[in-house]
């Protein structure tokens, strides 16, 4: 029986999901998104999951997408072939939805992030590398484009600027350069990467999950927003939101059950 291409436990309230193909330098196929996707919604899934943190076996975190996996066989209703690209990217249903509305996500780099490997991160909440970590935006190089949102995402995260600069020149970033410029916010030594990942976690899930949720959806929605009033009015929703619910739970705690 193969192994899983990807790993799921859980570790206290924290759902720690490993990318399991070492032998490919965990690079992405049809069947690893997949895996990875349903992986995501396993741990949005169990209630006593309250952070996702993400990180793989080997030397290298990601190689990107695995060009050398076999076609896949075209769906018999669409036609479309399906595509790390097609599922990853899709409409409503993308890889960015996905994370957008789950449970707070720390990604870990455990060693190399190349191409894909990088970008995918990039709709993460926190990315934490190790200190031999790096990470290659070479796709120019190779004769393709970034893609999974990068090229909306990155000078959002390091800067219009640093983001040209980065995926033009086909940069390769150290842990230390990452960093820098906010590309990772955080440096783990090499054998205590998991480690501070999964306590980060086990911070995050402990903060209301309501509040949680809503500052995030507050910081995904007017991170670009230029309009003040657009600003306020998330603002305002989000807090509506948060009031009502403390209001019903107070009412419910109230409640006295009628006596049988």
């Amino acid at each position: 029986m193969s192994q899983p291409l990807v790993l799921y436990e859980e570790r206290g309230p924290v759902a720690l999901i490993t990318y399991n193909r070492p032998e490919t330098r965990n690079a992405w196929n049809v069947q690893m998104i997949r895996q990875v996707m349903a992986a995501v919604e396993r741990g949005n899934g169990s209630e006593s999951v309250g952070a996702i943190v993400i990180t793989a076996t080997g030397s290298v975190f990601c190689s990107g997408v695995d060009f050398k996996s076999p076609p896949e066989p075209k769906d018999p209703e669409t036609g479309i072939r399906p595509r790390v690209s097609t599922i990853g990217m899709a409409h409503d249903t993308s890889w960015l939805h996905l994370l957008a509305r789950s449970k707070p996500s720390i990604v870990a780099f455990n060693g190399r992030a190349i191409g894909l490997g990088v970008t995918h991160t990039l709709a993460a909440d926190i990315r934490i590398g190790a200190a031999s970590s790096s990470y290659s935006f070479a796709f120019l190089e190779r004769g393709t484009m970034p893609e999974f949102g990068c090229t909306a995402l990155l000078p959002r995260i390091v800067g219009y600027g640093r983001a040209m600069d980065i995926c033009v020149s086909a940069q390769t970033l150290t842990a230390p350069e990452a960093r820098e410029i906010g590309l990772i916010t955080r440096i783990a030594p090499d054998d205590e990467l998991l480690e501070q990942a999964l306590a980060l976690g086990e911070r995050l899930a402990g903060f209301p999950a309501l509040a949680m949720g809503l500052t995030r959806q507050m910081l995904q929605a007017n991170a670009t927003e230029s309009d003040l009033n657009s600003m306020l009015e998330t603002e305002r929703n989000a807090f509506v939101t948060f009031i009502k619910a403390a209001r019903n739970r107070k009412r419910a705690a109230t409640t006295i059950e009628p006596s049988k």
